[in-house]
């Protein structure tokens, strides 16, 4: 193979791909802002067998985009901590991949500085993917250097189009069934509308906001608006949705909390019937921003300017301007500045500015 730097390497393969192994083993945000060059890579290559490598979590959601033939639990790897590593299973799932003697693998997972060994390791006929800004290509045949301070969207896209696979908008997916709004439905049953989402939750204490916080802007918004609030969330954040609801019970405010209560799909299905959704910058933004429910996203250390919304639409992410941003930090060295400066009103405010009236509302919940 010539020049791994020289675009268009599925113009340069000696035969067209047949089947295609791509790695995106990231968590919901990241694999959301990764479905245009999914949807690229599909109309690029209508006779290719496409295999997704992706984490169980994501499965299911996975599985309903029409751009597989199949999708494979990612088993984890060294240096990927997206989950936890097994020696043994990552072993037995590298001598199964290598067995289907994949002629193209494409790896869609960041810098590649850990990425790149594992796609080496599946033992295809050729290799894409990104590596670090002046990293030589090492053994891929196509190698994109990262581009940093690039919206996601756009950056996984980038390494589509210098593959040759042309962009076909970027417009995100997030799939819902019929199934899905029958269960938001029957879990919203009798609940009061208008209907305000809270997502207090995030893996890194530099993207959440005082959970104290969302417990009075979503009192306050109630107090405007009337309605119920609802308690959006993964089973890890049970806990501190109790104490949240707790909070509401003293307040007055009526709350249901569906944390851990919820798959994927149907909390996608849940978040499309709200209001308006109050969220920390993490994956449930992005749900909102695909299925285009209107949404404040509160910034600390990420930024809006990657990993915000890109399309137009009723999104509104709030971030206090520091010079520390975008932050790789788990928890903050100089007391959070970011999160602390963004102010209850400043989001009671914003989300009034973009809550639909009634007659919008009851349009959405009628078409959900």
């Amino acid at each position: 193979m010539d020049d791994a730097f020289k675009p268009g390497l599925l113009r340069r393969l000696p035969e067209p791909p047949r089947r295609v192994a791509l790695l995106r083993a990231s968590r919901i945000g990241d694999f959301i802002c990764a479905t245009p060059a999914f949807r690229a890579l599909r109309h690029a290559l209508p006779d290719a067998e496409l295999t997704l490598i992706t984490l169980p979590m994501l499965h299911e959601i996975a599985s309903r985009l029409p751009y597989f033939e199949h999708i494979v639990d990612f088993p984890g790897f060294p240096g990927i901590a997206e989950q936890l590593f097994s020696a043994r299973e990552t072993v037995r799932f590298l001598q199964e991949m290598q067995a289907q003697q994949f002629d193209l693998a494409i790896q869609m997972q960041g810098t590649g500085v850990y990425s790149n060994p594992f796609l080496l390791l599946l033992g295809t006929k050729a290799t894409a993917g990104f590596i670090r800004p002046d990293d030589s290509p090492g053994l891929l045949d196509a190698a994109l250097p990262y581009p940093h301070g690039v919206h996601e969207i756009r950056c996984v896209l980038s390494l589509t189009e210098f593959l040759g696979a042309p962009t076909r908008g970027e417009t995100l997916d997030f799939p819902l069934r019929a199934e899905d709004r029958q269960q938001a439905a029957q879990l919203l049953a009798g609940v009061e509308p208008p209907l305000i989402g809270l997502h207090a939750g995030a893996r890194d204490k530099t993207r959440r906001w005082l959970p104290a916080r969302f417990v009075e802007a979503g009192c306050t918004l109630q107090q405007r608006f009337g309605g119920t609030l609802l308690l959006l969330g993964e089973p890890e954040e049970l806990d501190n949705s109790r104490q949240m609801e707790r909070q509401f019970r003293e307040l007055h405010c009526r709350c249901l909390n569906l944390v851990g209560k919820t798959s994927l799909p149907i909390l996608g299905a849940v978040i499309k019937r709200l209001n308006v959704l109050l969220t920390n910058d993490t994956g449930p933004a992005h749900i909102a921003y695909a299925l285009g429910t209107p949404t404040v996203t509160i910034f600390g250390g990420g930024d809006p300017a990657t990993n915000g919304p890109l399309q137009a639409g009723p999104f509104r992410p709030l971030a206090f301007p520091v010079p520390c941003r975008p932050c790789g930090y788990a928890t903050c060295p100089i007391a959070y500045r970011c999160l602390r400066n963004i102010s209850v009103s400043q989001v009671v405010e914003t989300a009034t500015q973009i809550f639909p009236d009634m007659e919008e509302f009851q349009y959405r919940s009628s078409s959900s």
